[in-house]
């Protein structure tokens, strides 16, 4: 089973509908099965599709996941999307989680990670669950986009919490921009790992670096070095067969502020 996840900094790339296709082509290329992807936005203004509802929250017309969807559409490929909004951004967009899948989505679960949830607020966050079916099993893929360690609106370990209560005993995998990197101990990364959560990087017969940040982006004005935020994890040991660094000018060409990780998971058939 291939997995991709990224953080498309969508709309606010420059040459965005070019930066789509190449999403596109590669996940066409790779045979990608679920696709997680973070801050997907759409102009609040713009037209809502007509009789189309993607999960709990319209869709509009720009929406960039619905874009991506109607591309790989008209090359042939079929997946499924929802799109769930999080909190308005950059003043005059609508920021979301999208799935895409081409495997079917059974159930599916929006989970706020702040209490009295104010979507005004930008630093007030969601999590989507998809159950999907998958050989003759069910398993469950979680869209994450967290907050920094310490941040007094929200930390980081209260937003695992939320996301890790929710689990189940089925094989999950959560994806995502976790904003908080590998490097710095007893933090965001080792408190995942103390929640009995498995890196599917450190798990991989084939890897790269893992980087996925390369210089100062929005949340990270002060970055000057490599970091690696963005990941997949399990709350199972699997076979992980590769683990790789998409949109990273070697792999593809850059999309975003945030490179992406594509992984390869054997998933034994029950």
């Amino acid at each position: 089973m291939k997995l991709l996840t990224l953080n498309t900094h969508s709309w606010q790339e420059s040459d965005q509908l070019q930066k789509l296709d190449i999403i596109a082509q590669a996940i066409i290329d790779q045979d990608c099965d679920v696709i997680a992807l973070q801050e997907v936005n759409q102009h609040h203004l713009s037209a809502t599709i007509s009789d189309r509802r993607c999960s709990h929250y319209p869709v509009h017309s720009d929406n960039y996941g619905y874009l991506l969807q109607q591309r790989l559409a008209e090359l042939g490929h079929d997946y499924q999307l929802t799109w769930d909004f999080v909190h308005q951004s950059y003043e005059v967009y609508q920021e979301g989680l999208a799935f895409l899948s081409r495997l079917p989505i059974i159930e599916h679960q929006v989970i706020d990670l702040n209490d009295n949830y104010d979507d005004t607020n930008w630093k007030h966050r969601r999590a989507v669950r998809i159950k999907v079916a998958y050989q003759q099993q069910e398993l469950d893929f979680y869209n994450c986009h967290c907050g920094w360690w310490n941040d007094e609106q929200g930390s980081f370990a209260d937003h695992l919490n939320r996301i890790t209560a929710t689990l189940s005993p089925r094989l999950s995998f959560l994806l995502g921009d976790f904003n908080n990197p590998s490097h710095i101990r007893d933090q965001g990364y080792d408190y995942t790992l103390q929640c009995h959560l498995f890196d599917c990087y450190t798990m991989a017969e084939t890897k790269d670096t893992g980087t996925t940040v390369v210089k100062n982006i929005d949340g990270w004005q002060q970055n000057s070095q490599s970091l690696r935020l963005d990941y997949i994890f399990s709350n199972q040991p699997v076979s992980v067969i590769t683990h790789q660094v998409i949109f990273n000018g070697d792999f593809y060409d850059v999309v975003s502020d945030h490179f992406g990780v594509i992984t390869n998971v054997s998933i034994i058939t029950k």
